[in-house]
């Protein structure tokens, strides 16, 4: 497993904002803490978890109360013909991205840089102790907006912290070989979330 970790907060640096709706409004922030059947039973929500059985483990152990996570999005991509263009020279891959805030409502925790980029760091060490996956990792420490969900509130009130963008890419000499690697780091990177605390 090669991961690394980096802090993306430059002026045209992507952002996450939370809850969100995408332009065309056809999809739309689901809190999974709250809404866990929104897993198993409303595909539509979360179409990519219904898709992947491995992205869906990932997504409950993150959102579960043992976790000081939750998710706010996800994608999943396949590529067959990257012409070994990997530090594993393999010819597919399978990947995904999930951003990634800190559950609880107080700001302090949300808007504490030092702690998401430690967490960052521990997380990219934390992943490499296991050198037989197949797989790389990159954990990105971005801006977070936090609307205000309150009666009266507008999506143009909110607060300003960090969160993390976690990309996952397994590789293999066939499709399925790639799948079975992203996998595995799935399940190594839901162990290591679930042993970060913010205290």
């Amino acid at each position: 497993m090669d991961a690394d970790y980096s802090v993306e907060l430059g002026p045209e640096a992507p952002s996450l904002e939370i809850p969100w709706i995408d332009p065309g409004g056809e999809r739309q922030y689901v809190d999974l803490r709250t809404e866990t059947e929104a897993i198993e039973h409303n595909i539509e929500l979360v179409s990519e978890a219904h898709d992947f059985p491995a992205l869906r483990r990932f997504l409950i152990e993150l959102n579960s109360q043992r976790s000081v996570w939750r998710t706010a999005k996800c994608d999943v991509w396949t590529e067959t013909d990257c012409q070994g263009g990997n530090q594993y020279e393999r010819e597919f891959l399978q990947g995904c991205y999930v951003d990634v805030a800190l559950a609880e409502t107080e700001t302090e925790p949300r808007e504490g840089l030092e702690f998401h980029r430690r967490s960052a760091q521990q997380f990219a060490r934390l992943m490499e102790e296991d050198d037989a996956i197949e797989a790389s990792a990159e954990i990105v420490v971005r801006r977070c907006y936090f609307h205000i969900v309150a009666a009266g509130a507008t999506l143009e009130e909110s607060d300003a912290g960090y969160c993390l963008t976690v990309f996952l890419t397994g590789y293999g000499a066939s499709a399925e070989a790639a799948a079975n690697q992203w996998e595995r780091a799935l399940e190594l990177a839901a162990g290591c979330f679930l042993r970060t605390s913010h205290r």
